[in-house]
């Protein structure tokens, strides 16, 4: 599968390995898988379900703006959009840190 890093923007091509769980992940439903991009070696967040959408990746989708940055609290962890069907907002894995709007984000990377 064709994988665009939104960090560095390369296309990369899936191994054997990354297509099979990204299969996996798309028969179960999930909807975050994580790779890493073999050019810039920055996590990739990527949707099992958009890569077989027709349509292509969009760059100003502003859910996806903070998409992958690290986390300005703990410096370790990944931002990532989280929409549960209850609530969205962004979060680190690594922290726990939530932020409810892109300006929290913003003020949080700026100070």
């Amino acid at each position: 599968m064709n994988v665009r890093c939104p960090n560095c923007q390369v296309v990369f091509k899936t191994s054997q390995e990354k297509t099979t769980l990204l299969n996996y992940a798309i028969q179960k439903g999930q909807k975050l898988v994580m790779l890493e991009c073999p050019e810039c070696f920055k996590v990739v967040p990527i949707n099992p379900s958009a890569l077989l959408a027709k349509v292509s990746q969009k760059d100003n989708d502003t859910k996806q703006q903070y998409d992958g940055i690290d986390c300005p609290i703990c410096l370790d962890g990944i931002v990532s959009y989280v929409d549960d069907n209850k609530e969205v907002f962004w979060g680190c894995g690594e922290c726990g840190m939530t932020w409810t709007s892109e300006s929290e984000i913003e003020k949080d990377i700026n100070s």
